[in-house]
C-alpha cells in the first residue's frame, strides 16, 4: 500500500507569530491498485510508426528543402490512448497522435508495420460535422456537430463552422451532389448553412471541376485535384525521391464528402475568401491570393477535433445545479486492499449514504499510457453491491504527465480530461460524483507555484471528460485547503483563491462544476465559533505553552465556519444557487504528530459532539449545504498505520472496528 504521509503544515506553514500550523492536514494518498504487468511497463509508447509517416512528407518542409504547405504539421501536438472498443488486443484503446492537420492512429498494433495503412488518420471531418464520435468500427457516441470555425481565425463570429456543413456532406447520412463536370465551383456557404452562388468566382483559375467521385458522389475542383495528385520530393528508406506525395490520392484526406463552397473568413483579422471542401479525414482550403505552394492547404482539423472531443462549451446537464438532497452524510474511507464489505457495512450501520475514496491517477495509467483499473474495480463493485453511493476524488498525476510538477497537476490538462473520460465511462452509473483534484491552492498538491488559472483549465477538461462519459455524475470543484498563507510558492488563502478562480477568463469556471468542494478548518475550535467575532477559547498543548492564548484561534481558517466565507464568495460571484459539499471535515483527537498537536485539546466526546453539531448546522443553518463527508471512518483499522500516525485520531472507529463515541453519536443523530 502507498503510505504517503498526509499533508502536514507543521514546517513551511508555521504562522510566524504563533508557530502553529495554519491549516487542516490533507488526506492519505490512495493505495496503488494492482496493475497488469503487461500494461504497466516503465516505457513510453512506441511512436516510431507515427514519426515515419511524418518524416516522409513534412521533414522536408521542416528543413526548408521543399516549399509547400504542411501535410501534418511542424511537430506532434499530443500522444495518448483513446477509446477504441474493437481493439484486437483487448485493451479497448488505441494509440493516437495529434498533429495540427490530423490525428494519426494505430488500430491494430499487431499488424504489418510495413503496410502504408498501418498508420491511418481517422474520419475526423465526418465526426465533426455529424456530431457522432466514433468509438469503434461500428459504435458511436452522440455529441453535437462542432461549432468550430472550419478555416481562418478561430474567434471569427461569422465564419463557417463544421456544423454549417450539416445536410450538405456525407456525415450522418448521404447527401450526394450531381456530376458537375465542365462546370465551375461557384457555390457559397454561410455560417447558418445557407447555400448561394457567386458567379464571379468562375473567373478564378482552378475552379473548374476536374473529378467526380463515383463512390461518394461529390465534385473536386482542379486546384484541389492537382494538389491531391501532386508529385514532389518525399523521403523513403532514408532517401529523397520524387514520387506522388499522396499514394493513393485519398491516403491523407479520404474521399470528398461535400462539394466545395466559397466562404468568407478572417485571416489574421483581415477579411478573406477561400474555397472549402470537406473530405472524410481532412478539410482542404483553396485561397487563390496565397503564394504558390500554399494556395491549397490542409485545414487544422487535428486541433479542431481535439478541442471538440475533449472540452465542452459548459454545463451539460439541465438537472444541475442541484436542489437537493441537503446535508447528505458521507465518510471518507480507505478501501484498497482491505475488507471492503466490512467498511461499507459500518458506514451503512451509521445511516450514511455516501463514501468518498481517493484515487491516484498515477496508479491507474502507466508510462505506456494503458489504463489499468485493478483494485479500483473491486472497490466500485463492493460499493454498488452494498447500495452505497461513492465519490471519487482524483488527483496525483503520473510522472509521465507531470515532468514539470513531479506528481502535481499535469503539464497538459487534456491528459487529465482523457483520463477522467475513460474513468467515468468505465464506471458509468456506478459512481455518484467525481472531485476534480484536491487542495490545489497548496503547492504540495499543485506541484508548483499556485495558479488559479491553471486549475480552471484542469477543471474544464476534467468536467468535460466526466460529463461526456456520464452526464448524470456530479462534478465537484476540488476543495481548497483552509489557509491564510498568501505566497503562491507555498499556498494561497482559500477565500482569495476562490476569488482568483472566479476572476479568471471572465468567470468561465462557472460552467465547469456542479458543486463546490470545501475542506473547512476545525483544529481545536467548536463548530459555532469563528474568528474574530466569536474566537475559540481553547488552551495550547504543552508543546506550545509559550503561545498560550493564540493557538489555532487567531485565523478564520482554523474554524469550521470558514465555509461561510467561502460561500459568501460564491454568492458574490453569482454562484449562490450551487451547493457546497464538504468533501473532508472532522476533528482530530489526541495526536503527537508534528503539526497536529491540536488534537490533544479534543476529547473523544468533544469529537462526537462537534461532528453532530456540524451536521445539525448543515441541515438547519446552511440551505446551500449538500453532502458532508467526515474525515474519516476507518484509517485507524489499517494495519500499516501505527497508532501514532496522525490519520488515526481522526477516525471514528477503533483499531478493532469497535465504535468510538463519534461513531455512535453520528449513528444516532437525525439524518
Amino acid at each position: 500500500m502507498n503510505k504517503q504521509k498526509a499533508i502536514s503544515l507543521g514546517g513551511a506553514f508555521m504562522l510566524i507569530a504563533t508557530a502553529v500550523p495554519s491549516s487542516l492536514p490533507g488526506p492519505l494518498a490512495s493505495a496503488a491498485p494492482a496493475a497488469p504487468v503487461s500494461q504497466f511497463q516503465n516505457t513510453p509508447p512506441d511512436t516510431t510508426s507515427f514519426n515515419n509517416v511524418w518524416d516522409r512528407t513534412d521533414s522536408l518542409v521542416a528543413t526548408g528543402r521543399v516549399t509547400r504547405s504542411w501535410y501534418w504539421g511542424p511537430q506532434a501536438a499530443w500522444t495518448t490512448r483513446e477509446l477504441y472498443v474493437d481493439d484486437p488486443t483487448g485493451t479497448q484503446t488505441r494509440l493516437v497522435q495529434y498533429w495540427d492537420k490530423s490525428r494519426m492512429e494505430i488500430n491494430n498494433p499487431n499488424g504489418d508495420k510495413s503496410d502504408p495503412f498501418f498508420v491511418t488518420n481517422g474520419l475526423l471531418t465526418v465526426e465533426l460535422i455529424s456530431g457522432q464520435m466514433q468509438t469503434g468500427n461500428n459504435t458511436f457516441e452522440s455529441r453535437q456537430p462542432a461549432r468550430i470555425v472550419i478555416a481562418g481565425d478561430t474567434d471569427d463570429p461569422t465564419a463557417v463552422t463544421y456544423a454549417s456543413f450539416a445536410g450538405k456532406a456525407n456525415a450522418g447520412g448521404d447527401h450526394p451532389d450531381p456530376n458537375k463536370s465542365g462546370q465551375k465551383a461557384t457555390s457559397t456557404l454561410t455560417r447558418d448553412g445557407t447555400v448561394g452562388t457567386d458567379a464571379g468566382k468562375a473567373n478564378i483559375p482552378g475552379t473548374d471541376y476536374a473529378y467526380f467521385d463515383d463512390v461518394t458522389k461529390h465534385n473536386v475542383p482542379k486546384a484541389m485535384w492537382d494538389f491531391l495528385n501532386a508529385q514532389g520530393q518525399v523521403k523513403e528508406g532514408g532517401q529523397v525521391v520524387n514520387k506522388p506525395i499522396n499514394n493513393p490520392w485519398f491516403y491523407a484526406t479520404g474521399r470528398p464528402i461535400s462539394d466545395p463552397y466559397w466562404v468568407k473568413i478572417k485571416i489574421g483579422g483581415k477579411p478573406a475568401e477561400t474555397l472549402v471542401q470537406a473530405f472524410e479525414r481532412r478539410v482542404l482550403t483553396y485561397t487563390p491570393s496565397n503564394p504558390a505552394g500554399f494556395q491549397v492547404e490542409m485545414g487544422n482539423i487535428g486541433l479542431h477535433y481535439r478541442d471538440w472531443r475533449y472540452v465542452s462549451n459548459g454545463r451539460m446537464n439541465a438537472n444541475f445545479p442541484l436542489k437537493g438532497p441537503r446535508a447528505g452524510a458521507a465518510f471518507n474511507v480507505q478501501m484498497f486492499y482491505t475488507d471492503k464489505d466490512r467498511v461499507i457495512q459500518k458506514a451503512k450501520e451509521a445511516g450514511f449514504q455516501y463514501i468518498r475514496q481517493q484515487v491516484a491517477w498515477t496508479d491507474q495509467q502507466g508510462p505506456n499510457l494503458y489504463f489499468a483499473w485493478g483494485e479500483l474495480d473491486n472497490v466500485i463493485e463492493a460499493t454498488n453491491r452494498n447500495n452505497m453511493k461513492v465519490i471519487l476524488s482524483v488527483a496525483k498525476a503520473p510522472a509521465w504527465a507531470s515532468p514539470k510538477t513531479n506528481g502535481g497537476m499535469p503539464d497538459n490538462p487534456i491528459d487529465y480530461g482523457n483520463f477522467m473520460y475513460m474513468l467515468a465511462r468505465h464506471y458509468k452509473g456506478k459512481v455518484a460524483a467525481y472531485e476534480i483534484w484536491n487542495e490545489q491552492n497548496l503547492k504540495g498538491e499543485s506541484g508548483g507555484a499556485v495558479n488559479a488559472g491553471q486549475y480552471v483549465e484542469l477543471l474544464k477538461y476534467g468536467y468535460s471528460g466526466v460529463k461526456f462519459a456520464d452526464p448524470d455524475a456530479v462534478v465537484i470543484f476540488g476543495a481548497p485547503t483552509p489557509t491564510e498563507v498568501n505566497d503562491p510558492n507555498v499556498a494561497v488563502d482559500d477565500v482569495k483563491y476562490l476569488e482568483q478562480v472566479y476572476a479568471y477568463a471572465g468567470g468561465v469556471v462557472k460552467n465547469y462544476y456542479d458543486v463546490l468542494g470545501s475542506h473547512p478548518g476545525s483544529n481545536s475550535n467548536t463548530p459555532d465559533q469563528l474568528y474574530p467575532d466569536n474566537p475559540g477559547t481553547g488552551h495550547c498543548p504543552p508543546k506550545y505553552a509559550s503561545q498560550e492564548g493564540t493557538c489555532w484561534r487567531n485565523k478564520a481558517s482554523f474554524y469550521f465556519r470558514r465555509i461561510e466565507q467561502q460561500y459568501a464568495t460564491m454568492q458574490a460571484n453569482g454562484e449562490g444557487n450551487k451547493q457546497m459539499w464538504l468533501t473532508e471535515f472532522g476533528w482530530s483527537t489526541y495526536n503527537t504528530a508534528n503539526g497536529y498537536e491540536y488534537g490533544q485539546l479534543i476529547s473523544p466526546q468533544q469529537q462526537a459532539d462537534y461532528l453532530v453539531r456540524a451536521f445539525e448546522k448543515g441541515r438547519t443553518e446552511y440551505p446551500w449545504m449538500g453532502v458532508m463527508a467526515v474525515w474519516n471512518l476507518n484509517f485507524s483499522t489499517l494495519p500499516e498505520l501505527s497508532p501514532e500516525d496522525e490519520k488515526v485520531p481522526w477516525s471514528v472507529l477503533n483499531r478493532d472496528y469497535s465504535p468510538r463515541p463519534a461513531y455512535t453519536a453520528l449513528k444516532n443523530m437525525p439524518k
